[in-house]
């Protein structure tokens, strides 16, 4: 609240009740959830501190099939560039297919469209697919518990390894050359 108003002006009514000392009667005005919309919503604050989900949120499987869905829907169609409803349904269809077949799915599309294709795209898209498949296994195996652990003791490996080349790097009577 600005200094120069006094609470009193205020279009908050919160406010004004707080200057006109009314504030124990008070009671909001607005209304509120509708009954459908609360019962919606409840099971989401009362599960936020299941030990599950905080156990996701830690090994970070947090994004699950239908945020990945939308995620490929945003890439094909920006948010930056204004596009119409029909747009954004078209690369859902698009995604849809790339999410349950892989991006040789749009071979079809683009035979569909009569595009003239070689047989170059084809073992481009292979490849694409067989590299996604690659990644998303490479993924899952390094959030597993087997995965952390080799890579901690990589990391071990690479200090004892830099110590035994250079000498330890902190200690007593290092810097005693002066």
């Amino acid at each position: 609240m600005p200094r120069k108003c006094s609470e009193a002006a205020s279009p908050v009514m919160w406010q004004q009740a707080l200057a006109t000392d009314t504030l124990s009667p008070y009671t909001h005005n607005y209304l509120t959830l509708p009954a459908d919309v609360a019962e919606a919503t409840y099971p989401v604050y009362v599960n936020r501190s299941n030990v599950t989900l905080l156990e996701r949120c830690v090994v970070r499987f947090i994004q699950n099939n239908n945020e990945i869905y939308n995620q490929l829907i945003w890439k094909i169609t920006r948010k930056i560039v204004p596009c119409g409803c029909k747009v954004v349904e078209i690369s859902t269809y698009i995604a849809a297919r790339m999410f349950n077949e892989g991006t040789k799915s749009l071979l079809y599309l683009m035979s569909a469209l009569e595009f003239s294709l070689g047989t170059v795209i084809h073992v481009y898209f292979d490849k694409e697919d067989a590299e996604l498949v690659m990644i998303s296994d490479a993924r899952a195996q390094g959030s597993t518990q087997e995965g952390r652990m080799a890579r901690h003791q990589l990391q071990l490996d690479l200090l004892e390894a830099t110590d035994t080349a250079e000498g330890p790097s902190y200690g007593s009577g290092i810097y005693d050359s002066m």
